[in-house]
C-alpha cells in the first residue's frame, strides 16, 4: 500500500472517530440542557420539583441519561432506561432501572420496558415533570402492542420490513400502526404534566416525530391508513397474519389526531448534520478542500457508493467540485433490498465501501470510509468499511470475487477478506451513516 494511501486511511478513519468523540450523545445532552438552563427555561417544576420522571429510550439512553443525572441531580430522577442487549453495565442511580431489550427486533424485554412506561405514568403524581430522552433504536427497543398482535407477529413484520429496502421512516409508521406507545400515544398518557423531550436524531430530515418512531411527537397523520399503503405497495400485506391485517384496517379506521399538552416541549440535540459539519471542520484544518453533501443521502448502497467512485474519478481528473487534496463528506441512510433470501453477512455501508472499491479498483490515493455511527451495521460485527484504489485487488488475493460478494449481500466476508472491514465496537451514538471520501494530491501512482 502506497503512503499516500496510508496516510489517506489513516485521516478519515482518525477524523471519524473525532467527530463522533466531538457529537456523543453525552455532551450534545449536557449541552443542550445547559444552554436551557442559562435561558432561563428551566424553571418552575424543572427547578423545584422533588423528584423528575426519567425515560430514557435508545442506543444513545445510556449517555443522555448521564447527562440528565449530572445536571439535575441523580437523588430526584426515577424511571427506566431502555437500551440494547450487550450493552456495557451502567448503574446511573437506586431510583432508575435499566432494561436491555432487542435490537433489531423486538423481544420480550421490549413489551417489558413499554408496559412499565405506561404504568409509572398512570400512578405519577401530576405535578411530577416528565424528562424523555429519545435516540435512534428506540423503535425496537420499546414497544407495547394493541391488544390481539403477538411478539412473533411483531418480529416476523420487522424482518420483513428490514429486508425490504424502504425507509426508516416507513418502516416506523408501520410500526406505528401497531403500538401503543408509538406516534405520540405515549405522550397522550402524561397528561398535563411538564413534558420535555431531548430528541437525538438518527434519520433524514431529522423529523422528530420519526425518531424511535416518536413516542412523544405527535404525528398528524393517519398512520394506519399510510402503513396499509405501504405494505401493499412492497408486497407485504397478504403475508401478515389475519391479527396484524384486522388491527391496521380498524386502526385506521378509528384514526383520531394526537395534540401535544400544552406544558409539552421537544427539543433536537443533535443530527448527523452535527456530525457531517463537525467532520467538514476537521478536514479542513488538515490541509482539505471539502465538499459537503449534506445528510441526505439516500438511497441503495452499491448505487451510493458507484456514485461516490464516479465522484473520485471527476475531482482527480478535473478538479471539480473541488481541487485535491480533496474530501468529500456525506451522511443519511443507505438501504439494502434483499430480493431473495440471503445467508450473507453484511450491512449497507459495507456494500456502499465495497461497491465503491470495485469502481474506484486501481485509482491511486482514493479512500472511502463509510460506517453506521452506532458501530454496527447491518446484521454484522463491524461500523462499516474502510476502503481504497487497491481493495478489490486484495479481496482477489484472498481467494474471493467481490462482485459475486456484493451481489449476495456477502460485503462482510470480501472486506474482511482485504483487512478493510472497520472495527469500533459499540459507539453508544446512533447519528444515522458517515461516508468520508478522501483523493489525495495529483501525481500518485496506480495502486
Amino acid at each position: 500500500m502506497k503512503p499516500d494511501t496510508v496516510f489517506l486511511r489513516k485521516c478519515a478513519l482518525e477524523t471519524a472517530l473525532e467527530a463522533l468523540e466531538e457529537c456523543s450523545p453525552e455532551r450534545l445532552t449536557r449541552a443542550s440542557l445547559e444552554t436551557m438552563a442559562r435561558e432561563e427555561s428551566l424553571q418552575g417544576a424543572w427547578g423545584g420539583a422533588s423528584m423528575i420522571f426519567l425515560l430514557a429510550v435508545g442506543k444513545a439512553s445510556l449517555p443522555m441519561a448521564r447527562a440528565a443525572g449530572e445536571i439535575f441531580g441523580w437523588e430526584r430522577l426515577r424511571g427506566l432506561i431502555v437500551t440494547k442487549t450487550g450493552k456495557p453495565g451502567f448503574f446511573p442511580g437506586s431510583g432508575l432501572k435499566v432494561f436491555e431489550a432487542g435490537h433489531p427486533l423486538p423481544d420480550a424485554n421490549s413489551l417489558l420496558a413499554g408496559e412499565s412506561a405506561l404504568t409509572w405514568l398512570k400512578k405519577l403524581p401530576s405535578r411530577t415533570p416528565a424528562l424523555f430522552l429519545i435516540s435512534g433504536g428506540a423503535s425496537s427497543l420499546f414497544e407495547s402492542l394493541i391488544g390481539g398482535i403477538s411478539l412473533e407477529d411483531l418480529r416476523k413484520l420487522n424482518r420483513s420490513l428490514l429486508g425490504s429496502g424502504i425507509s426508516i421512516e416507513e418502516i416506523n409508521t408501520v410500526r406505528t400502526a401497531l403500538s401503543r406507545v408509538k406516534g405520540g400515544k405515549l405522550l397522550r398518557e402524561a397528561g398535563e404534566r411538564e413534558c420535555l423531550s431531548l430528541i437525538l436524531s438518527d434519520v433524514v430530515g431529522d423529523r422528530p416525530e420519526t425518531v424511535g418512531s416518536g413516542p412523544t411527537v405527535p404525528n398528524a397523520e393517519n398512520t394506519a391508513e399510510r402503513a396499509r399503503e405501504i405494505l401493499k405497495r412492497v408486497g407485504l400485506w397478504g403475508s401478515l397474519s389475519e391479527a396484524v391485517r384486522q388491527t391496521i384496517d380498524q386502526e385506521a379506521l378509528n384514526w383520531g389526531s394526537i395534540t401535544a399538552p400544552s406544558r409539552s416541549r421537544t427539543v433536537l440535540v443533535g443530527s448527523n448534520r452535527t456530525l457531517c459539519l463537525s467532520v467538514a471542520r476537521k478536514l479542513r484544518a488538515k490541509g482539505f478542500s471539502v465538499f459537503d453533501q449534506g445528510s441526505s443521502s439516500t438511497g441503495e448502497a452499491k448505487e451510493i457508493g458507484r456514485s461516490l467512485a464516479a465522484l473520485a474519478n471527476t475531482i482527480r481528473e478535473s478538479n471539480s467540485p473541488v481541487s485535491a487534496p480533496a474530501a468529500v463528506v456525506c451522511g443519511g441512510e443507505a438501504v439494502v433490498t434483499l430480493d431473495f433470501p440471503s445467508t450473507g453477512t453484511g450491512g449497507p455501508n459495507q456494500e456502499v465501501a465495497l461497491s465503491f472499491a470495485i469502481e474506484a479498483a486501481g485509482s491511486p490515493a482514493t479512500v472511502l470510509l463509510s460506517m453506521d455511527t452506532d458501530g454496527i451495521d447491518g446484521c454484522s460485527d463491524y461500523a462499516g468499511g474502510l476502503v481504497d484504489g487497491g481493495t478489490a485487488e486484495r479481496i482477489k488475493r484472498s481467494g474471493l470475487d467481490a462482485n459475486q460478494a456484493l451481489e449476495s449481500h456477502n460485503a462482510s466476508a470480501a472486506l474482511a477478506g482485504s483487512s478493510d472491514s472497520l472495527v469500533t465496537g459499540e459507539t453508544l451514538n446512533n447519528l444515522n451513516d458517515l461516508r468520508i471520501l478522501l483523493v489525495g494530491a495529483q501525481g500518485g501512482r496506480k495502486e
